[in-house]
């Protein structure tokens, strides 16, 4: 079997990454966003498992299904801050959010 060639292959991440983005200008965006919900993610794990708490059993506290749990823990799914709320909540903490400008704004 033919291996690909990967086009990429001696070039740096910055230099995909600028390439992409002037394939896509919403590419940058796409990837900050990505990435935040992949940071909600992991604090919703951090926060379960610190508080000894299963995936069976908040999904129990919260109403839903354990794959619902699943997916919110490996960024899949779309939370609201309602919801991301009511996970702190049902794990007896609270949820904190702040606005970080960046340099180009």
């Amino acid at each position: 079997m033919k291996r690909k060639k990967n086009i990429h292959e001696g070039s740096s991440v910055r230099d995909w990454f600028a390439e992409e983005e002037a394939k896509d200008p919403n590419f940058r965006a796409s990837v900050e966003k990505a990435m935040a919900r992949r940071r909600v993610a992991q604090q919703i794990y951090d926060a379960r498992t610190k508080a000894g708490v299963s995936q069976p059993e908040l999904a129990r506290r919260l109403g839903t299904s354990q794959a619902a749990i699943s997916r919110m823990e490996a960024g899949a799914q779309n939370m609201t801050i309602d919801i991301i709320e009511s996970v702190a909540r049902a794990l007896g903490g609270r949820f904190e959010s702040q606005i970080i400008l960046s340099r180009r704004a």
